[in-house]
This record gives C-alpha cells, structure tokens and sequence, in this order.
C-alpha cells in the first residue's frame, strides 16, 4: 500500500525535525537531565513538527537505551510505540473527542499504573477544541496527575485555551520553517529517492507552503505523481498558479499604466488555465513581498528571487505599492459573489490605470428650458423660470459649510452608506460633526463605516486632522408634528338624544277636512 510522503518522512528523532532549533535544544536538556515536566503545550500553525515533536518525546522518555536524550528507535519499547502497539502512549484527537465524558474516561485511566513502559503519554491534538466542561473536567487532572503520567497538548490556536491550563503547561512555540529550511529539506528527499529535479521547482514549493513542511511534503508528493523529472512548469501547472515572471511584467504594467499590457497577460493567463482567483491572490502576495524586500534585507527568499524583488521596489513609490494591495485584497472579497470574476478583476486593474479626473462621469451642462409660445396676452398663463440652484461651494479646512455640501460629500462614501448619509441630518460645532439618523439601524451601519467616513471627510474638506464624529439617532426629526389636544382642553362627547319624530303641523283650513275625511280624527 502507498504511504504518502509526509508520513513516511516524518522524523523519527529530534534532529531530524526541520528548524525549531530551541525546542530541540529545551527538550534534549530535560531528557538528559531528567527534568521531565508532567505537563506541555505545543503551540505553533500547521506543519511545523507539533506532533512529530510529541511523538519523538513519548518515545525518548521511555526508551530502554536512549542517546544524549534521542530515542534509540530499535528497542522494544521504541518498536511497540512506533507501531501503535503500546498501550501507554495514548494520541487522542480532541476536535471529535471533545466532550466532558471523554475526558471523564481519560481521567479514569489514568489512575492505573502503565502496563510495560515507564510513563504513561497522553498526547491531546488540537486541544483548543474542548468544550468548557471539558476544559474543567481536565483541569484537576492537568494540575496534579500521577508521578508517571506526562500530558503533552498541541494545539494551533492557543488563544482559545483557558489561563488555568496554560498556567499548568510548559509552553513552547512552534515557528514557521523557513524557505531556505524547507528548500534543503525538500533537496535531500529528492536526493535521496533518485529523483531528478530544479532548484527553482523546490524554490517554487516552498514558497506557496507558507512556513509549513507538511503541506511542502504534500505538494512534492502531487508533482511526483507524473513520474518525470520535478520542474518549474510541472509545479505551476499542478498548483494552478501563475508564473512569478508574469507577476514581475503585471505590477510593471501597472505602475506604468499599460492597460494594453495588463489586458494582454490576464488572457495569456486565462488561456493557461490560471485561476482567476488564484491570480488575485497571488498578485497580493506578491506586491506584499516588493513592499517587504525594499524595506528589508530580503532575507525571507532566495538571494535571486530578493535581487528582482528589490529592484522592482526600487522603481515603484511604496504608496502605489500599498494602494495595489488594497485595491487587490477588495477585489478578492468581490470575486466571491460576481458572476464573472474575470470582469471584476480585469475593472480593478483597469481603474487604477485611469487617471483621477478620468474615473468621475462628466457633468453636462443644464439645458435650457424651451419658452412655450404665447396664444393671447390677457389669457396667457404665467411662465416661471427655472430656479438657478446655487453651486455647492467645497470648503476649505472647516465644516462652514456642510449644510450645502453635505449631499456632495455623501457621494464619495462607500457604497452601503451612502443612501443612508445623504438622508441624515447634519451640524458642526466646535470640530464636532453630528450625525442625526432616524433609527438605530443606520446609526450601527455609520458606526461601523467611522473610520472611511473621516478619511473621505478629510479629503474632501481638507482638513488637517480626521473629525470627532457623533453619530445620534434622533426619530422623526423630520416627519411634521401632529397636533395632540390636552385632555382637559377636550369636549365632553356629546350623548345622542332620541329622535323624535317631527311635529306635523296642519294648516288652519285642512281641519274640517280631516274631520270629514278621517271620520272626525284630527289628521
């Protein structure tokens, strides 16, 4: 059965463990001395040996013949451990045994002597996701457990973990491997498989790994499922990224403005069967990576990859260099929901290409209004004319006039607010601009955009420091106000009197015709 690469090259002692030179040297000194703590925390991001590091230590302190604090591997106990076969050296993967009876259980054990080795190991992977019962149910335990038990917790998220048990844990960060670390790792694995390759595929692997070995391991082991030599080519067709020279040839594009050049490398990508996506992503980095190299040494990459680095960063101002950055970093979150990416990519290039003044719509000018004509003198109706409304003036480093340039100013904020601000009410005193909203929904949404709406404000007003704003809810402050009767002001209702019925009044000369009509009755 095939076994993946980054499990059968998993260290098997300390000094085989790529970088984490003084969590090595910490450990050894322990073992050596036998100043073996009960408990340990191994912090650090994925891939760099938190495991490994566990492993090779429940090994070292049981082993029956151990060298300067390394396991020997070859005894009994170092086999049986090695082949998952002993019982005392326990790995429990805390994300799907996260519960407070699993804890319970674990607890339960530990009670009992250790069946052939000398100490029983816990090892609690990704321990962060525990709940809190756990945490508690783990928490005396931890604290006080039995003289041959020793808990080693790893986890990549150490924020998430109470300060009681960090408080009863040996810390020890994990950093990030290095390319240069994982460049001569990745070299003596090829080398020692035979496998013909070029520096610059292992440079390319390392890079993309972001500091973590195993997922260099895994992206060696996907390129060498072809079966011919590991090249450059072969890396980035299997990643789907894009060529690091295409990247050099589109941020000079960019800062020479060059939209035919821009639009002419987005469809040489496209038709190579580049993610878009991973363009964006990969144009971040790699403005990130200029910025850093012109204002440091250069030492996170090769000395070839920081020379061109460096060079670029010497012709593009930093600014620019952090305007792409953002500009890139919001087109990302945009492609998450356009039906097109590439369009959404292929605007934002093109929009820091144009000029300022270029990117505004042009205003036409007002058109006259055309005079109707007139039929009769006496009879014509009157024809007002048309209210020039006075230009909104900008002012200059003071809100004097933001009453009239409110509306104006609304239109340069982003996007969710802007309907929202123009409606808004406004006053200015004393450096303080209010805010007046009618309800505490748009008060939250301004609350949350305070940071953009000062630097707009800025901009626009000119003013030498970003406004105090107070942003208030004040309802119905422009609805009319009704008027409302005081009680004591209000009639008694009326109380309806029953209907009569009308009195029928008969004229002097209907008497006798009644009497004569109705058999004497009045009518």
């Amino acid at each position: 059965m095939y076994t993946a690469l980054y499990r059968k090259k998993r260290p098997r002692t300390f000094k085989e463990i790529v970088g984490q030179p003084h969590i090595k040297r910490a450990l050894i000194n322990q073992l050596v001395a036998g100043q073996v703590s009960h408990a340990y925390l191994f912090c650090g991001t994925r891939g760099t040996g938190k495991t490994s590091a566990a492993k090779i230590f429940a090994r070292a302190v049981n082993c029956l013949a151990p060298q300067n604090g390394e396991p020997c591997n070859s005894c009994e106990l170092c086999e049986n451990i090695l082949a998952e076969r002993c019982l005392d050296v326990t790995e429990i993967d805390a994300a799907s045994n996260n519960g407070v009876e699993n804890i319970r259980d674990l607890r339960d054990e530990v009670k009992y002597l250790p069946n052939m080795a000398r100490y029983k190991v816990y090892i609690v992977d990704e321990v962060h996701m525990l709940s809190t019962s756990a945490f508690n149910a783990l928490l005396k335990t931890l604290e006080e457990p039995p003289p041959y038990v020793i808990f080693i917790l790893a986890t990549t998220d150490p924020q998430k973990i109470p300060a009681t048990i960090l408080s009863r844990c040996q810390r020890y960060d994990f950093r990030r491997i290095t390319a240069e670390q994982m460049t001569a790792a990745l070299r003596g694995y090829l080398q020692g498989e035979s496998v013909t390759f070029e520096d610059d595929a292992l440079d390319y692997i390392a890079y993309h790994s972001d500091g973590a070995m195993r997922d260099a391991l895994s992206l060696l082991d996907q390129c060498l499922s072809t079966g011919d030599a590991l090249t450059v080519e072969k890396v980035r067709d299997l990643l789907g990224a894009v060529d690091r020279a295409c990247l050099f040839e589109f941020t000079d594009a960019l800062a020479d403005k060059n939209t035919h050049e821009i639009i002419k490398i987005i469809s040489n990508a496209m038709s190579d069967g580049r993610d878009v996506s991973q363009f964006a992503a990969d144009l971040v980095r790699h403005f990130r990576d200029v910025l850093v190299a012109g204002l440091t040494d250069g030492g996170e990459f090769s000395a070839e990859v920081s020379a061109k680095f460096k060079e670029q960063a010497s012709r593009i101002p930093r600014e620019l260099l952090m305007q792409y950055i953002n500009a890139f970093s919001e087109v990302q979150r945009e492609m998450r929901f356009a039906p097109h990416k590439r369009t959404a990519f292929e605007v934002c290039a093109l929009k820091i290409c144009m000029p300022q003044n270029e990117a505004v719509m042009p205003q036409l000018p007002p058109q006259p209004q055309p005079q109707l004509p007139m039929r009769k003198p006496a009879m014509s109706p009157e024809i007002k004319q048309p209210v020039e409304k006075p230009a909104i003036v900008k002012p200059s480093g003071s809100f004097s006039n933001i009453k009239a340039s409110w509306a104006a100013a609304c239109q340069k904020f982003p996007v969710p607010i802007r309907a929202i601000c123009v409606h808004c009410d406004v006053e200015a005193s004393d450096g303080i601009l209010k805010i007046f909203c009618d309800n505490e929904t748009s008060r939250k949404l301004i609350l949350s955009k305070q940071e953009r709406i000062c630097e707009t404000l800025v901009q626009f007003f000119n003013l030498p420091t970003p406004p105090k704003l107070a942003i208030e809810v004040r309802e119905a402050y422009n609805k009319p106000i009704e008027t409302v009767k005081s009680p004591l002001s209000q009639e008694p209702p009326k109380q309806e009197s029953p209907k009569k019925e009308p009195t029928r009044v008969i004229p002097d000369d209907w008497a006798n015709f009644g009497q004569e009509v109705i058999g004497g009755e009045n009518f």
